[in-house]
């Protein structure tokens, strides 16, 4: 009878469990969402629950992996005063002055022959 050692727990199930932690933890790295530079762990942990003879037990086996967070989407925004004189925050500077003929209300949208239509 073979002595239990990690490679034969669950005919090999706690390699198979490291692989796929490991390919997420591959994954996350190379993510460009993600902060670059933060710890990934993986975590193996195995779990024996003998019964109240000592001659047998249940194991449990578990891997996780800690992976570093999306990083926050950054942005700015305005501050100033309303017409009715509330404070406000705007996307764009409201004290930037607007060009002539520019729409206000949609800044990004180009006319058919602008765009060669």
């Amino acid at each position: 009878m073979k002595k239990l050692n990690l490679q034969a727990v669950q005919k090999g199930a706690v390699m198979e469990l490291f692989d796929e932690e490991l390919r997420k933890v591959l994954a996350n790295i190379e993510d460009e969402n993600t902060v670059p530079n933060k710890e990934r762990t993986i975590t193996i942990k195995m779990s024996i629950k003998p019964d109240k003879t000592r001659k047998v037990a249940d194991i449990k086996l578990q891997a996780l992996s800690t992976l570093a967070k999306v990083k926050p989407l950054e942005s700015f925004l305005f501050f100033d005063r309303d017409d009715d004189g509330n404070f406000c925050a705007y996307q764009d500077d409201p004290a930037q002055e607007l060009l002539p003929g520019v729409d206000t209300e949609n800044t990004n949208a180009f006319s058919k022959k602008a765009i060669g239509g």
